[in-house]
């Protein structure tokens, strides 16, 4: 019998915490950038064709994605039938059999639920603008909590029951303890989450048709133009239709305008969420919205374990990267400048690349080609710019989405992506901890980017790792600490310091516990078009912690390294997990794993990714030695 563990674990999520929860979706590449992509001399992709193999059934009952049809589930009819099944437990008067067979009867209505609302993400996320997906999204989201109070008034009855041992063992797989004293959801934390979710949908659907910008053209003082950005796109492409290199530079102008714009509303957006989730701690009894995200997203470490692990990384990492990003990094990247690379020569690629790892590899990725579950588009205006993957229910299927820089990088964008379908594919979607299902999209980016060596021209390949590496060290530990720091900060304030001053004064507080005075971040940081502090508090951890055994597991796979090529079945013996039961630390120590909260883990990374880089030791003196801090 299939347990219900999905549909309960909605809980975690739907206090608007993560999508992941909903939707088993990552995301990636946070800030937002241009509304154009001029300069991207990415072939033409009609030149092209995906490679689409041969037909296999992989017993899954899944369908093409042009095929599934979107239908606007009635939210209110499903949230009827859990409290109807809710009375009968109450009730008393059925045996535990037949309560259970109620209970499944709920399964489908709730995975379809699910499923329009992965739906409606993806075709918003391929146009923001598109005002019918931006309804449907926030129909779905802002209905979503009392689905959540429907759900937990099940579960409070469940363990209420003379029956509960019965369901524990037969159907939930797990103890209704936590139940036994009642639930959480009051109609006051609804309507927080409620409104919570109406930002949330208003900060997603943001796009060039929302925001007015005035543009003034320096050489031509009567052209001034007010009105939406796309309608200033539309006004300059028209005016210098002729004069293509005018037209770059008035695009990048416009650029400039919209996201000063656009910063401006997620700011005001941002303020009302923070001041929002203050709220729901307090309302639940919580010192800080942090302490309650951890215990809803079940993160098996303290907040006070994470601010341990950020500041190890600002003391240990932060100086291993200032000595690559000057010796190293910005004198490679100078001299040698990131190729363009078309999307489907990416895609097709990737499936030699996997075809030749067989097994799980090469079938889920073959699947994904076969029934089309995947865009991978080039940008274009009010497109998301970024890459995520999601679970589709109704189709058994995971689903994959990429906006395609046209540079390199593609190719571990990719990899990164196809390792949460992988993941997907093989665990039919069921969910794990977070950090255990970031560890299957980072670890296989840095797998596949070990096997690309002989699929790439060496300085093609020489660019990706040195990218890719320093994306590692820089973006997803020490940049992704600094927000996780900002988070664990803004959060302690109280509802009447939740002010734009207050928060900036938090950002400089976080970033000097992250990057001490090191400027070289300072210009690009910011708090307002990061998805994930508006969207999904508290995720960035989960890219911290599983960044650590990911290397790991790159370094166990890497020749520089003298490494005995494990990397592979550390990653299978991860990803293929088992026992549901085991938390992150326990899987990581079952796999031959460090835990990043183990004293000296960040130090011993720091290390092994200097030496991965130049060949020499910046902490270790010998093999067995680690020099005192």
């Amino acid at each position: 019998m299939r347990k219900l563990t999905a549909l309960f674990l909605v809980l975690c999520i739907l206090f608007g915490l993560c999508a992941c929860g909903i939707n088993d979706t990552h995301r990636n590449n946070d800030d937002k950038t241009n509304i154009e992509n001029p300069g991207n001399e990415q072939l033409p992709e009609q030149t092209l064709s995906v490679i689409v193999p041969e037909y296999k059934d992989y017993g899954r009952g899944s369908t093409d994605f042009n095929k599934i049809v979107y239908s606007r589930p009635d939210l209110q009819s499903v949230i009827d039938s859990f409290d109807a099944m809710t009375e009968e437990i109450k009730a008393g008067t059925k045996t535990a059999d037949e309560y259970i067979t109620g209970i499944i009867a709920l399964e489908n209505p709730l995975s379809t639920v699910k499923t329009m609302y992965s739906l409606a993400e993806i075709y918003q996320s391929k146009d923001s603008s598109d005002t019918f997906w931006s309804a449907e999204y926030e129909y779905i989201s802002t209905n979503y909590p009392k689905l959540s109070q429907a759900i937990e008034e099940l579960l409070v009855a469940c363990a209420a029951s003379d029956h509960r041992s019965v369901f524990e063992e037969n159907y939930f797989g797990y103890s209704l303890e936590k139940y036994a004293d009642g639930g959480i959801y009051t109609d006051e934390v609804v309507s927080l989450l409620e409104s919570e979710a109406e930002l949330e949908a208003k900060y997603s659907s943001i796009s060039t048709a929302d925001v007015t910008i005035t543009y003034q053209s320096v050489g031509d003082k009567s052209i001034k133009w007010t009105d939406t950005a796309d309608k200033v796109i539309a006004k300059a492409k028209e005016h210098y239709a002729n004069q293509p290199d005018t037209l770059e530079r008035v695009l990048v102008h416009i650029n400039d305008l919209y996201l000063q714009e656009r910063g401006k509303l997620e700011e005001v957006i941002l303020v009302d969420l923070i001041k929002i989730r203050r709220q729901i701690a307090d309302e639940l009894g919580y010192a800080s919205y942090v302490t309650f995200a951890y215990d809803a997203m079940e993160y098996d470490y303290t907040p006070e374990q994470m601010l341990n692990l950020i500041q190890d990384i600002g003391k240990y990492l932060d100086p291993v990267a200032i000595d690559l990003e000057s010796e190293i990094f910005v004198n490679y990247f100078l001299s040698n400048p990131q190729g363009t690379v078309n999307s489907i020569a990416v895609i097709n690629n990737l499936y030699e690349v996997y075809e030749r790892l067989g097994g799980d590899y090469a079938n889920a990725y073959s699947y994904m080609l076969q029934h089309g579950l995947y865009d991978v588009s080039g940008y274009k205006a009010n497109r998301y710019d970024g890459a995520f993957a999601t679970y589709l229910e109704t189709n058994s299927s995971p689903y994959l989405f990429m906006t395609a820089s046209g540079f390199i990088r593609d190719y571990t964008t990719l990899a990164h992506e196809f390792g949460h379908f992988l993941d997907g594919f093989i665990n039919n979607g069921d969910d794990d901890s977070l950090t255990v299902m970031e560890i299957s999209s980072q670890a296989l980016e840095l797998l596949t980017l070990i096997k690309l060596k002989s699929e790439m021209h060496s300085s093609d390949y020489g660019y990706l790792e040195y990218y890719t590496l320093y994306t590692f060290i820089n973006s997803v530990l020490l940049v992704q600490s600094f927000y996780a720091a900002f988070e664990h900060m803004v959060y302690e304030l109280k509802l009447n310091e939740i002010t734009v001053e207050n928060i900036k004064t938090v950002i400089d507080e976080a970033y000097k516990l992250v990057f001490g005075e090191n400027e070289s971040f300072v210009p690009s940081l910011s708090y307002v078009n990061i998805t994930h502090t508006a969207l999904y508090p508290c995720y960035v951890e989960s890219y911290v912690t599983s960044a650590m055994a990911s290397l790991e597991i790159f370094f166990a796979e890497s020749e520089k390294t003298g490494a005995s090529g494990e990397g592979f079945k550390l990653y299978e013996a991860l990803i293929r997990r088992g026992d549901k039961d085991m938390t992150f630390i326990e899987r990581l120590e079952s796999a031959g794993l460090t835990s990043p909260f183990e004293k000296g883990a960040v130090k011993q990374i720091a290390d092994d990714l200097y030496f991965q880089i130049t060949g020499k030791h910046y902490y270790k003196q010998s093999d067995n030695e680690i020099n005192a801090a």
